[in-house]
């Protein structure tokens, strides 16, 4: 898809047990030290497993994005380089002022959580504020495109949730919406940060 048909498109519809010692004593004390261990690795397991996951790995999300943005235009504006984990979190830059950043399940190297995140910016006229727009709007459907690797997602498809989630509301209110495609759940809300999508596994009935 070329940029200008995409811009056209989108524009018009504005995440060992201690060795004893001998003692009762002591065998007393191991019990207590040894029980806020386990009940630590517990809580750290339920933790991971409550990160969810987008189902694919971070390799596989840069590949999806960059693949996603071949498709919808040519000059690679928004291509990503590389994606580096540290803490079990990435974060870089797809535009001026526009930041992706990801939680990322270190056990299992799966995306948890992806976040879009729009910096307001004082612009000087229409021109930079329609830069901007363009940009959100470039990113949020390479993001949308990205995380549903394993269902290809259509332009009415991709209209319908940035209605719903606000994106192209003209009402002079706070964006904060919520909507599920496919099987992943998408949030957008203005906050302190500035504007942010997120994407994260979706929310079982």
């Amino acid at each position: 898809m070329k940029q200008s048909k995409f811009l056209i498109i989108m524009l018009c519809i504005s995440i060992a047990m201690l060795t004893a010692c001998g003692g009762k004593d002591k065998a007393k004390e191991e019990e207590k030290t040894e029980e806020p261990k386990t009940a630590k690795v517990q809580q750290t397991e339920e933790k991971i497993v409550k990160l969810g996951s987008l189902g694919f790995t971070v390799e596989e999300f840069q590949t999806n994005w960059n693949n996603a943005q071949s498709e919808m235009e040519e000059s690679g504006e928004y291509q990503i380089e590389n994606l580096n984990v540290e803490n079990g979190e990435f974060k870089t830059n797809v535009a001026n002022g526009l930041i992706l950043e990801g939680l990322v399940n270190e056990g299992t190297n799966e995306v948890a959580r992806v976040n879009l995140v729009k910096k307001y910016e004082e612009v000087n006229g229409i021109e930079d504020s329609l830069n901007q727009y363009e940009d959100t709007i470039a990113a949020f459907f390479l993001l949308v495109a990205a995380t549903n690797k394993d269902q290809k997602v259509q332009e009415p498809e991709i209209s319908k949730l940035m209605s719903t989630l606000g994106l192209v509301n003209d009402k002079d209110e706070p964006i904060d919406g919520k909507s599920n495609l496919n099987n992943v759940g998408y949030t957008a809300k203005d906050t302190e940060r500035g504007l942010v999508i997120t994407a994260t596994e979706k929310e079982a009935k």
